[in-house]
């Protein structure tokens, strides 16, 4: 039986998961507000997350919308790519929320709450093509870098665009809203690398809920569904290079093909930086 708690906290989630106050945050993130009030926004921001800008790239006019501060690039080397060459690096900053092995085509979004790896990837073949394979869900949090890397030398294949709703993705919800990442709208990048097909599933969340990519003009939550497609002939990527952006709200979910994978993954609750050691291929 549940706990009242948890019945109450799905009811408030499920009030905050829906995408038009999402999109009314949006244009107020993307508007060219009065500088000085911009720049309270953002030393407000900085100051409640802890958010060091030190590695940030300050444009030499100043960031001229909310949405350009929370999407900063970062100075050279503040990410360094670890050298192993058969290494698959960390696509993001973030925190582990839950990591293993897909087992009967499922995947733990939190202790206890297993869900259909068919479901996130709207693929009813995707449990049994990837069964025996790894995965790992990073959250990033407000204070976060919100570029999405490439984990591996590759090619990008395709891709597909998931509508749906914006609940939150905070830890929290993980735990009480049954499957939390096949609800949430969604771009699903289907990789090939030296070891085999990976898919990096980036999830938006309440908030602005926008997530832009750098293969295609696809966007989330613009009101337009973008569909599935094949990038015929594949775009060749290397580790490193930038993959999307998130534009408030977030959490990636790394899916890979079975094969001799050493686990270097971080124990739950542990951050992790873009560029760190997640998997060794043995």
């Amino acid at each position: 039986m549940r706990k009242p708690t948890e019945f109450l906290l799905r009811q408030l989630y499920r009030a905050g998961s829906h995408n038009r106050p999402s999109r009314a945050m949006g244009l107020l993130a993307d508007a060219h507000l009065p500088r000085p009030v911009l720049e309270r926004m953002i030393r407000s921001y900085v100051r409640t997350f802890k958010i060091d800008l030190s590695e940030a790239v300050r444009p030499p006019e100043g960031w001229t919308t909310f949405d350009a501060f929370f999407t900063r690039a970062l100075v050279a080397g503040a990410r360094p790519l670890d050298p192993s060459p058969d290494v698959l690096i960390a696509p993001c900053d973030g925190r582990v929320q839950s990591s293993g092995m897909i087992e009967r085509g499922t995947l733990l979004q939190a202790k206890g709450r297993p869900y259909p790896l068919g479901d996130l990837l709207c693929d009813p073949d995707a449990g049994a093509k990837f069964e025996g394979g790894r995965y790992v869900t990073l959250y990033l949090s407000p204070r976060d870098y919100h570029r999405v890397h490439v984990p591996v030398d590759g090619v990008v294949t395709g891709f597909s665009h998931v509508r749906g709703s914006l609940y939150t993705v905070a830890p929290r919800a993980a735990g009480v809203v049954d499957g939390l990442f096949a609800r949430n709208e969604r771009m699903c990048t289907r990789l090939r690398g030296e070891r085999g097909d990976l898919f990096l599933v980036m999830v938006g969340a309440t908030g602005v809920g926008r997530i832009s990519v750098s293969y295609c003009d696809a966007r989330t939550n613009v009101g337009r569904d973008f569909g599935c497609d094949v990038l015929d002939p594949p775009l060749p990527c290397r580790r490193g290079d930038e993959l999307g952006r998130f534009h408030l709200g977030s959490t990636v979910i790394l899916v890979l093909s079975p094969g001799p994978w050493i686990d270097l993954v971080p124990p739950q609750g542990q951050p992790v930086r873009m560029g760190q050691p997640l998997y060794r291929a043995g």
